[in-house]
């Protein structure tokens, strides 16, 4: 294995973030800052800097990880049926872990001296140091509930796992899906923007939202967009993130899949420690009882203060970052090209098979900064796309061949052969892989779910391509090239994100009722987005709306009721585009299973003073329910 060099992490921790991020945080009132001195990292502490996390679930077997501080070993204690390497001590194994020290995660020059308005500077930070531990637990049996104990340097967490059922002995399946959750300190205080359909906006009923000099405006800010004052939505971005999760918690899911986005970019290391902070820290160990299923988006390639996505003459951000997630993930790899490190992989669970597909570069390269397309420019929505047309990249921030060098010049010694990004496009390992599994998951009778970041079909700002009268850089229409395969083989749902704003589309090319639901549920913690306006003859801003599959989306068909409360304050009550996530539930059935598909969004309760007083679990009114058959394909409609 390929270390980086230390010169080649110098300077790429040295480059001034000359890039802005496609979707950047919203600005937070203007403070005057003082210079202050760079703080220092803390002291390494014994114990836990992660709480242990479930990785590659399956029937027989799973990985827990853990980070600490001190270059010690662990131990990991697992009682279950079926083991038993502790002679007189019933059905339990230990197994010691071994510190691997992790050097891509220390913190830069730019993140000590970091000053973030209304935190302690500093007080996010960490020590230096972090070890990973990964052991796996083998020959479990199918089915059944783990208890396990983690010690770890004097600190001991206590928790529990169960296996994926076999694929006949199972009754009902719960996985939640959600993208976007981009953690980071800052996110402790910024509260994002809060769109709002200027079409379908209101309910005939409803108020008006609070003006901008309301005590709304007052408490959470305001900001600006398409020329218009917008509220900032009253949760801030931890807040929301947490509440989420204990949402989910309470769900009680098998697995939860991450499609994209976990961080504020992932060469930004305080970032990480907030993520992990939230799913196996001080926030919750939901990571610990339910197995993650992460996707790469843009932001695990972009190094925030750190380089951003780097440039021509240095793209090691780019790779410190996306090397950054591999490191703290143990994924399944294709054991055909082990350089990719798990940059997609396969899990079943019981019936369920879980594609999580890599769509952070495609071939041949674009760019709409430069002018290099793919396809002739148009316009209109995607039915006057051609497939000559389709853009084939997802992103123009970088190339193949800068990425390449940058990876070798991070890893001295290496070749292209070892670069771990596999590209998305036809002739790409990935692809390939793709279908050879998509095969053998309907010759083995599985319903199969797919996820990846960048959502192929949407009306969001990503939503229209780099050849677009209106471009977008960072589009995932390029990922539409699946599609046939995906309607080929069976696929039931296709989980994705970036967007940021929730929104099911309907794909069935054929038009013969057999097709996929392909989601956008980039609304875990991050920005609260609208439909993508552009102007009209009159100037006045308007939903593009290019997507011609779309049946449902939170901004454009759940419009808001404000209603006043008891003391004459305006309320939010129904209705809006809020954080939430998708829950899957899949019932067995006399002739296959059913599917039943619920967007679920957290619905903040304020008091007067506009201080939370809890969050709801509600349900848009969207939820899809559709029937497989005994093949894990989904019938027609």
């Amino acid at each position: 294995m390929y270390k980086p060099t230390a010169v080649a992490l110098a300077a790429a921790v040295l480059i001034p973030m000359a890039i802005a991020p496609a979707t950047p945080a919203a600005a937070l009132p203007a403070t005057a800052q003082v210079s202050l001195p760079a703080s220092t990292a803390k002291s390494p502490e014994p114990g836990f800097r992660v709480l242990p996390y479930l990785q590659a679930p399956s029937s027989t077997s799973m990985t827990i990880n853990w980070i600490s501080e001190t270059n010690q070993p662990g131990k990991l204690t697992v009682q279950g049926p079926g083991l038993g390497n502790q002679p007189g001590k019933g059905n339990s194994s230990v197994q010691n872990s071994e510190p691997d020290y992790l050097d891509l995660m220390e913190y830069t020059q730019a993140e000590l001296q970091e000053q973030i308005p209304g935190i302690e500077q500093g007080s996010w930070l960490k020590s230096n140091a972090n070890y990973k531990h990964s052991v796996t637990i083998e020959d479990l049996k199918p089915g059944k509930k783990y208890n396990y104990t983690v010690t770890q340097s004097g600190q001991t967490h206590t928790a529990a796992f169960e296996t994926a059922p076999d694929g006949k002995s199972w009754k009902n399946i719960r996985i939640v899906a959600f993208s976007d959750s981009e953690t980071e300190p800052r996110g402790r205080t910024e509260h994002r923007e809060w769109e709002l359909s200027p079409v379908n906006g209101y309910t005939s009923e409803s108020l008006q939202r609070p003006s901008t000099d309301s005590k709304w405006a007052e408490t959470f800010g305001m900001t600006t967009r398409y020329g218009q004052p917008t509220l900032r939505y009253p949760l801030d971005q931890s807040t929301a993130f947490n509440e989420n999760l204990k949402h989910i918690q309470a769900a009680d899911p098998d697995l939860v899949m991450m499609a994209g986005d976990l961080t504020q970019g992932s060469g930004y290391q305080p970032a990480w420690d907030e993520f992990f902070g939230h799913v196996a820290g001080e926030h919750s160990d939901i990571a610990s009882n339910i197995p993650l299923l992460p996707a790469l988006g843009n932001w695990e390639t972009y190094a925030a203060m750190n380089g951003g996505y780097g440039s021509d003459d240095d793209r090691t951000p780019a790779v410190i970052s996306r090397n950054r997630f591999l490191d703290y993930f143990s994924l399944p790899q294709d054991p055909e090209h082990p350089e990719y490190k798990g940059s997609y992989y396969r899990v079943d669970h019981g019936p369920v098979t879980v594609l999580s597909l890599d769509s952070t570069n495609g071939r041949p390269d674009e760019n709409t900064d430069t002018g290099t397309l793919s396809g002739e420019k148009f316009s209109g929505d995607d039915t006057n796309m051609t497939a000559a047309d389709l853009s084939t990249d997802t992103q123009g921030q970088f190339t193949f061949e800068s990425y390449v060098q940058g990876f070798k010049d991070l890893f001295p010694g290496s070749t292209e052969q070892d670069v771990d990004l596999p590209n998305m496009d036809v002739q790409s390992a990935q692809w390939e892989w793709t279908e050879k599994q998509l095969a053998e998951a309907r010759a083995d009778g599985q319903i199969v779910l797919v996820q990846f970041h960048h959502s192929a079909y949407s009306n969001g700002v990503h939503g229209t391509p780099p050849n677009h009268e209106h471009p977008d850089n960072q589009s995932g229409t390029s990922m539409r090239a699946y599609s046939p395969m995906f309607e080929e083989h069976g696929v039931a749902a296709v989980i994705s994100g970036h967007d940021e704003m929730f929104e099911r589309s309907w794909v069935d090319a054929d038009g013969d009722g057999r097709g996929f639901h392909s989601y956008d549920v980039g609304v875990a913690a991050d920005g609260l987005r609208g439909e993508k306006l552009v102007q009209n003859a009159q100037g006045e801003y308007e939903p593009l709306r290019f997507n011609s599959h779309s049946e449902w989306s939170a901004p454009a068909d759940q419009p808001e009721t404000w209603e006043e409360d008891e003391n004459g304050v305006a309320q939010l009550v129904s209705g809006g585009l809020h954080y939430g996530h998708l829950q899957i539930d899949i019932a067995k059935k006399a002739k296959g299973a059913e599917l039943t598909l619920t967007p679920v969004h957290v619905f903040p309760k304020l008091d007067s003073e506009y201080q939370l007083e809890r969050t709801e679990r509600r349900v848009y009114d969207d939820v899809v329910t559709f029937a497989v058959g005994k093949d894990g394909a989904p019938l027609a409609k």
